[in-house]
């Protein structure tokens, strides 16, 4: 029995050892003849099908308005946020980078009406972030005579593009960080706080460095995204012919962004994201959403108390041990006891498995917005069969003598019969 478990052991280590050299040939690009079908997958998710397909049809979250800026110069937004103010809006925010001054008359408009408006949120960019320390060396932000006493949220959004024609999968968003020793909090934050600052401390008493984004609509229903309208949007020209009932901006949160050079626009890659709502899941052709939007959906599960849950790594990589250690217990019995059932019987247990646990993480999420990663032990799953036979075929035979000698060993009948 000691022997027994200790090969249990060994080739658990053989198969977790398989997996690192899998993941050094992709960290070094070995293989960069297949990249163009690793990039296919690289942004799916399996539990993207619970936002994208399982979710039901979008409640209009009607404490949240968004308004189009365009292509609008200073003096046209400066314009907007004096019609808006009218209607006694709870808080404004203001997605636009307000960074490189311009001439008097742009700037002057602008800064005369943030000045009356103490109510707004504007937006900056953190830049220079620091591994080692985990901080970012500055903000983009305002000219000061601008901002004056205007809050500031930061309006970064976590994605692997580089440049805004990368593609730009946003899943998750930092609530806060770190510039400088100073906090900073983000954009949506700000404004969730500006509205119901006890439910904003509950979720920032959280205290998690990093969050997932509880997606549940959009401003439209863009031809690759499959749930609709949540949040009522307002095109450039509405504001100015107020094309508007009176009572839609009292008392709500009002985000002005950049939605396209019209609402509909598709054509446009600047702050346009995709996100997990998208249903075409391979090699993904449009984006889905505007940052401003997902800042509002940020909004929404901050004031709905509907935050999701993760795993840690942690637990993803105990449970991947524990499932590697109880397929090779399992499999080495059918090997001794069954060896001609071997191949058949591992792959039906092996399959049964995979579905279970992808099931089970679509579950966990749709019903307890619980976002459990089985990725690891999947791949353990999927390994487990097959490595097993390589230990007890090659690896053991190796550390024989005996086993050794038969390799290099001619066998004479064979080439007698032959």
């Amino acid at each position: 029995m000691k022997r027994f478990i200790r090969d249990t052991i060994l080739c658990s280590l053989f198969i977790f050892g398989i997996m690192g050299l899998f993941a050094s040939v992709t960290l070094f690009k070995v293989f960069e003849l297949f990249d163009p079908i690793g990039d296919m997958f690289s942004d799916f998710e399996l539990t993207d099908i619970v936002f994208s397909q399982l979710q039901e049809d979008p409640i209009a979250d009607e404490r949240i308005v968004m308004v189009n800026i365009g292509n609008l110069p200073r003096e046209g937004i400066a314009r907007q946020i004096e019609i808006i103010n009218q209607y006694e809006p709870k808080v404004i925010g203001l997605d636009v980078m307000l960074d490189a001054p311009k001439e008097w008359p742009e700037d002057s408009a602008l800064t005369r009406v943030l000045s009356e408006t103490p109510n707004i949120v504007i937006g900056e960019k953190l830049v220079g972030f620091d591994e080692e320390t985990g901080e970012f060396a500055m903000t983009v932000k305002p000219e000061d005579h601008i901002v004056q006493e205007a809050r500031l949220g930061y309006v970064n959004l976590i994605t692997n593009a580089e440049v805004q024609e990368d593609l730009k999968m946003c899943r998750e968003f930092t609530p806060s960080e770190i510039v400088q020793g100073e906090t900073r909090y983000a954009f949506p934050v700000r404004l969730a706080y500006a509205y119901d600052s006890i439910k904003t401390e509950k979720f920032l008493a959280r205290d998690n460095d990093i969050e997932t984004v509880n997606y549940k609509g959009n401003i439209i229903s863009f031809s690759s995204a499959n749930y609709g309208m949540k949040y009522f949007a307002l095109d450039v020209y509405d504001i100015f012919d107020q094309n508007f009932t009176a009572d839609l901006f009292k008392d709500k949160i009002v985000i002005m962004c950049f939605m396209g050079e019209y609402i509909g626009d598709t054509e446009t890659t600047e702050d346009f994201y995709f996100t997990p709502m998208n249903e075409n899941y391979v090699g993904k052709a449009k984006n889905d959403m505007f940052g401003g939007v997902i800042h509002a959906n940020i909004i929404s599960q901050i004031l709905d108390e509907d935050p999701i849950d993760q795993m840690s790594k942690n637990t993803e990589i105990v449970l991947a041990i524990l499932f590697c250690l109880f397929n090779v217990f399992l499999f080495k019995i059918i090997y001794g006891a069954m060896p001609k059932w071997y191949d058949g019987i591992t792959k039906i247990f092996q399959l049964i498995e995979l579905m279970v646990l992808g099931s089970l993480m679509i579950y966990l999420l749709l019903i307890f917005n619980y976002k459990a990663d089985f990725t690891l032990a999947m791949i353990v799953i999927a390994l487990s069969g097959d490595s097993l036979e390589v230990y007890h075929g090659v690896v053991k035979n190796l550390f024989s003598k005996e086993r050794r000698k038969e390799v290099f060993k001619i066998n004479r009948r064979f080439w007698e019969s032959q």
